[in-house]
């Protein structure tokens, strides 16, 4: 793995195609997430938008195209609904993402990763060069917040080829170009681990959407939840 300034013999010049995930199984959460609707507006709209929607939004405000990587289910209509592609949970829907949209850099974002702020997005896509950006901080990587240059995805799709599906263990290629956004670059965002603040449960969903943290995603305020690496 290449860090820092050993960039990439193949420099994505290409703007990236923004990437809603959102089609897990929700297990943990005992419902669809991707149906979910969650007061994210400041001020609010009514009716709320869905999850996938304010992580559609996000990602509009950065990309000129945004799909849906939901297992080809439609669930935001007017925007390019996507299969999974080899193996299952996150890289499958990434991987579907790239099939769908060959050769260019993937800008992805999980729908329930509902404070990552635009602006945390921008800073991603702002590095050309590299074959994948991703945030660390004590939590760890947050890969389903992440940039994905073309070189990173084959490495996902060989990957997924033998059975090794978990998109964080990508830092363990050697040859790919890798730039972390951690530190004071990633805290002037926010506190990480209320950027990254995950909804899995429905206790993390109460304290979403309870009074003391149900306020706009672009803001920082929240709760302390580690990002799995599961969709």
């Amino acid at each position: 793995m290449n860090i820092g300034g050993d960039r990439s013999t193949q420099p994505h010049s290409v703007a990236p195609v923004g990437v809603v995930l959102a089609g897990g199984s929700s297990r943990r959460m005992g419902r669809d997430k991707a149906l979910l609707a969650l007061p994210e507006a400041n001020p609010p709209v009514n009716p709320p938008a869905s999850l996938p929607a304010g992580a559609a939004a996000r990602l509009a405000a950065i990309c000129a195209e945004v799909a849906v990587a939901d297992r080809g289910r439609g669930v935001l209509p007017g925007l390019p609904s996507l299969a999974d592609g080899p193996g299952r949970g996150p890289a499958a829907g990434i991987l579907g993402a790239a099939a769908a949209y060959p050769g260019r850099p993937l800008l992805v974002l999980a729908c329930d990763l509902p404070r990552v702020p635009a602006a945390l997005l921008a800073e991603l896509a702002r590095f050309e060069g590299y074959d994948w950006v991703v945030p660390r901080w004590a939590g760890g990587l947050e890969p389903l917040c992440a940039l994905y240059a073309p070189a990173a995805l084959a490495a996902l799709a060989e990957r997924a080829g033998r059975g090794l599906l978990a998109p964080h263990r990508l830092a363990e290629e050697e040859n790919l170009a890798v730039r972390y956004l951690e530190g004071e670059d990633l805290a002037r965002f926010g506190p990480p681990e209320e950027l990254f603040l995950n909804l899995n449960t429905p206790e993390d969903l109460a304290r979403y959407t309870s009074s003391a943290f149900g306020t706009s995603p672009q803001a920082s305020q929240g709760q302390i939840s580690r990002r799995k690496s599961k969709r």
